[in-house]
């Protein structure tokens, strides 16, 4: 994705934009679903997604882990609209006692 935005001239694309865009959310939505489950995020679960969307390795150009780094926070934020208010709550709670 990375090398596409390269070697198509311009990074104004609107079809590279919007691919970009939707393999980031696609790996963020599938990092989500790791820290949903309270397992650990590894670096590997994060480039075997990224390699899994962006169609090619990071060695390759298909994705930099800046990329990777965008995904992540997005995930974070799926994360924290499913689980945030629920952890809130849990912390007021305890703060309480």
């Amino acid at each position: 994705m990375v090398q596409q935005l390269f070697t198509q001239g311009s990074l104004f694309d609107l079809q590279t934009v919007i691919d970009y865009g939707q393999s980031v959310i696609s790996v963020a939505q599938e990092l989500a679903k790791v820290l949903i489950d309270n397992r650990p995020l590894s670096t590997k679960t994060v480039s075997s997604q990224m390699n899994r969307y962006f169609l090619g390795t990071a060695a390759s150009g298909a994705w930099q882990w800046k990329d990777a780094y965008e995904a992540v926070e997005v995930a974070q934020m799926l994360y924290l609209r499913q689980k945030g208010y629920k952890l809130l709550l849990e912390s007021r709670l305890a703060l309480s006692r």
